[in-house]
């Protein structure tokens, strides 16, 4: 009787091992012939100085003016920072901010 069990456990065993080894996934081999088409472009920056005129009422104190400004012009993008706070006005903030936009 254990003769028999043990057989039939080793049998369970050994059609499991051979069946598992078929349920495997197959590997994935990459394809080296397709061609990637990459678009380039000359890169191209240039500085650009933006003066904004900002109410004193949405922006009471100097700590609550924006020390960036993200700026896209044409296909040019990036982030100026604060260069210059002038409060002519008891009314408004004159800012300026500056730097480098680049594809």
């Amino acid at each position: 009787m254990k003769k028999k069990l043990m057989i039939g456990l080793l049998t369970a065993i050994a059609c499991m091992t051979v069946g598992s080894t078929s349920f495997a996934a197959s590997a994935i081999t990459p394809n080296n012939n397709s061609l990637e088409r990459v678009h380039a472009a000359p890169f191209a920056s240039k500085y650009v100085k933006v003066q904004q005129i900002l109410p004193k009422y949405q922006y009471p104190t100097l700590g609550d003016i924006p020390t960036t400004l993200n700026y896209a012009e044409n296909d040019l993008f990036g982030v100026l920072q604060l260069s210059s706070v002038d409060g002519q006005t008891g009314y408004t903030w004159t800012v300026t901010y500056g730097g480098y936009i680049s594809n």
